[in-house]
Parts: structure tokens; C-alpha cells; sequence
């Protein structure tokens, strides 16, 4: 069941540390990497539409998740790794992939989900997409290898040149990378967002399954995509991209002012208000400096008002899902100064009243936890 996946990413997701064989500076997730790639995916998508060509965005956010699906199996080996097997045998990676996926597609869950994957992750014609995409993987990778090697400098020293190189192979085909590598004001503007994966959820609570803000912007995007699967195979019809970019971009001010516990924001009143007004003023003074007007307001209602309309009210139903599963966990795992919080969410989530809400508390709360031994 799908359950098994939101399991899978919460558990594996969170414990599998990128560089894990190589002294580090800081310790990068699985679902933190995932993040920052879709992150530098979309600026580049908008760099990219400034100046060339239309971006399916959908797509992007997509394969980026579905592409990811088989690390929680598989493991998350690393490139260098996977270039001397595929050195030796082109095929053989491929069909070690593709074997880990279909691991997930015997799962029972809904058609209509795996066909999307399917279709998602076969494309073939949308090759700048695709470039993006492996642009973004290679920048992000690049980031945590820089800043490791300003540390272990001898230990990164031949992985950054080469990762260098890449890139700079890589910018000869795609404008929007040249345009980031050559501007330092874009670099800041992502190393700030980045920031959000060493920013922790629930940060005043000890935790089994420590979960950054970005791997929880990973969680809520893929919840919102299965809210929009249910909702329209029940007669829907949302926007889906529309949907998922609010659920990507909603919490991004925490890179900037930290996160404000909802007690604390609610202890004076008038607090709120304040709070509003600072993120905007400190978003201005210290993330929209880095970027162009034009993207300052594509991006203003994804960041500062992602749920004031329909589809901010579906993320947010995502984003409080998702806390509900994160909450959820660690009862699993006997951390039951979390069980009164699941309780409390859940009775949230229950008067929600969606088709898709109610079918995730009836089918699969229940058996969150039972399936989290099936690939061992």
C-alpha cells in the first residue's frame, strides 16, 4: 500500500545520510537532497523561461520524486559508485533500478498512481526538462561536497574538481545553469533555502526521526500529490501543479526568521500580525534581494501566501496530514510523549471532510505501521 511508502520516506528517508562513507561537516538526508534538487530545478525552470523556452514544471516535480522512489530500497548509492558499475556494464544499474521499482509497483495501491509513475518516469521527449533535472541533481550534490571540503579539504579535494567540471560541461548546454554559476546572488539565494535542511521540525521535542523543514516541504508535496489523485478519481479537478508548488514553497520564510512554534505565536495576542509583517520585511531584506522583481512576485503567493485560497487550503490539509504521519512515527516507536499530539491532529484531520482526507485516516492510519519491515 502507498502507506508503505510515507512510511518508508519518514523512516529511511530521514536515517539514510548522503556521504555517509566520508568524514562530514553536516549530515544531509535523503529527503533534504530530494528537496534542494527540486528547489534548484525551479529556479533554473525560471531562469530558463525568462529567457528560452516553457518549463512543464509538473514533470520536473514529479520525476524528481518518483525518481527517488527506489532509493528507499535500493539504498542511496553513491554517483562515483554507480559510474565504475554502469563503466563496467551499461545495462546492469538500469535493471537494478527498474527491479527496485517494480518492488513498489506489487504493492497494492491505487492504478491510477502507478500509471503516473510509469508514465512520469518513461518520458523521453522532454529532454530539456531532463536536463534540468540532472543539472539540479549535480548542483546540489556540488553544494554538499563544497561545503564539506572546506573541512576535509584533501578528502573532497578530486570529487569537487570533477564535479566541477560537470557542471561547467553541463552549462555549455543550459543557460539557466550558466547564468546560476556565473551569478552570486542566485547561489545565495539557494544556500539560503538550503538552510531549511539543517532547520528541524518539532525542534523543541526529542525525536526518533529528526525531520528537517525540507524534507518535510518533500513529504507534504508528495501527500498533496495523492490528496489530488483521490480527489480526482472522486469527481475533481484540481490543478495539480498549481497545488504541489504551494506545498513546496509554503514554509520557505523559516530559512529566513526560523520557525515559531503555534504556542508561541499565539501566547500574546496581536503576535501573529507582527510575526507577518517582520517575515515579510525580513524576506525582502534578506531572500528577494538575491533575485529579480519578476521572480519576487511569481514566487510572493507560493512563499508568504500559500493558503489563502482553494488550493492553499488543500496544501494546507497536506501540510497538517503530514504532521499527523510524522507524529504518528514515533508512537510507532514508543516516543509516546507523541501519542496525545497524533490524537489531537487526527481530530483535525477528521473534520476536514474531503474524500481524500477521510480515506487516508480510514484505510491507512491503521496499518502505518505494519508494513515497515517489507523491504528488509
Amino acid at each position: 500500500m502507498v502507506w508503505t511508502l510515507l512510511n518508508l520516506m519518514l523512516s529511511r528517508g530521514l536515517t539514510m545520510k548522503r556521504w555517509n562513507n566520508f568524514p562530514r561537516v553536516e549530515d544531509v538526508s535523503m529527503m533534504d537532497n530530494i528537496g534542494f534538487v527540486l528547489h534548484v530545478a525551479l529556479f533554473l525552470s525560471h531562469l530558463e523561461e525568462e529567457k528560452w523556452a516553457k518549463i512543464d514544471k509538473l514533470f520536473l516535480i514529479k520525476k524528481i520524486i518518483f525518481s527517488s522512489l527506489n532509493r528507499l530500497v535500493l539504498s542511496d548509492i553513491n554517483s562515483g559508485t554507480r559510474d565504475y558499475i554502469t563503466s563496467l556494464d551499461s545495462e546492469i544499474f538500469a535493471q537494478l533500478e527498474e527491479k527496485a521499482l517494480w518492488k513498489i509497483f506489487e504493492l497494492e495501491w491505487s492504478e491510477e498512481l502507478k500509471k503516473d509513475i510509469k508514465v512520469t518516469l518513461n518520458e523521453n521527449t522532454k529532454s530539456l526538462e531532463n536536463k534540468i533535472i540532472l543539472a539540479a541533481k549535480k548542483y546540489a550534490g556540488y553544494i554538499e561536497c563544497s561545503m564539506n571540503h572546506r573541512v576535509y579539504t584533501e578528502v573532497y579535494e578530486n570529487i569537487l574538481v570533477e564535479m566541477q567540471s560537470e557542471l561547467n560541461e553541463q552549462a555549455w548546454e543550459l543557460g539557466s545553469l550558466k547564468e546560476l554559476l556565473d551569478n552570486g546572488g542566485y547561489k545565495k539565494y539557494l544556500l539560503h533555502i538550503r538552510g531549511l535542511s539543517q532547520s528541524m521540525r518539532w525542534n523543541q521535542d526529542k525525536r526518533d526521526f529528526p525531520i528537517s523543514v525540507m524534507a518535510h516541504l518533500v513529504y507534504v508535496t508528495f501527500i498533496s500529490y495523492i490528496i489530488w489523485t483521490l480527489e480526482n478519481i472522486n469527481g475533481s479537478n484540481l490543478d495539480v501543479e498549481e497545488l504541489l508548488l504551494r506545498s513546496i514553497y509554503h514554509d520557505i520564510p523559516e530559512a529566513i526568521t526560523w520557525d515559531f512554534i503555534t504556542p508561541t505565536k499565539r501566547a500574546i495576542p496581536g503576535f501573529v500580525e507582527i510575526l507577518e509583517k517582520v517575515e515579510l520585511q525580513m524576506m525582502d531584506d534578506y531572500l528577494f534581494c538575491y533575485v529579480s522583481e519578476n521572480y519576487k512576485q511569481e514566487m510572493f503567493k507560493y512563499m508568504l501566501e500559500p493558503f489563502d485560497d482553494e488550493y492553499g487550503k488543500t496544501a494546507k490539509y497536506a501540510d497538517i496530514i503530514s504532521a499527523l504521519f510524522e507524529a504518528k512515527i514515533e508512537v510507532n516507536y514508543w516516543n509516546l510523549h507523541f501519542k496525545p499530539v497524533y490524537l489531537d491532529i487526527k481530530k483535525k484531520v477528521n473534520n476536514f471532510g474531503l474524500y481524500s482526507t477521510d480515506y487516508i485516516v480510514k484505510f491507512w492510519m491503521d496499518q502505518f505501521d505494519e508494513e515497515r519491515k517489507l523491504f528488509v
